[in-house]
């Protein structure tokens, strides 16, 4: 094993702007895509949040978007359940699943990640299926 493979398994330590953002991307990139729309929402939907208001936000999301891409989407989930609160964690699964049902529909890919979100964050099923009702009629067409 080379010295760079040692650093590889090292446990990054992340803070709760990053998880938060890295929550959006995982789902963004669940289909190994990196399409410029769903990026461009997890920009817009950083720029938004009161826990990056005073955090350089490009800074921010160019270390999560980088931690997602060399990791993949389902391996970073396993950081999320790091942030430091239950109403953070209830938040980040929250803005991932808006970006997931931001497309029109949710793919098995998004699928995939968003019940890894719930379980490595221990989101309640009740609070889930509240969540996407919701959202649900933010998307309704």
């Amino acid at each position: 094993m080379g010295f760079f493979d040692s650093l590889k398994k090292k446990v990054l330590k992340v803070d709760d702007q990053q998880l938060l953002i890295e929550a959006m991307l995982c789902v963004a990139f669940a289909d190994g895509d990196d399409q410029w729309e769903e990026t461009n929402l997890v920009r817009a939907f950083a720029n938004t949040l009161p826990e990056l208001k005073n955090a350089d936000a490009y800074e921010v999301y160019e270390k999560a978007e980088k931690a997602v891409k060399l990791h993949g989407a389902l391996n970073r989930v396993k950081e999320l359940a790091n942030l430091s609160t239950e109403a953070l964690r209830h938040k980040a699964f929250l803005l991932a699943m808006d970006i997931a049902l931001s497309s029109g529909e949710i793919d098995d890919g998004e699928e995939a990640v968003l019940g890894a979100m719930a379980e490595t964050m221990k989101i309640p099923p009740e609070l889930a299926e509240r969540i996407a009702s919701v959202l649900m009629i933010k998307y309704a067409t």
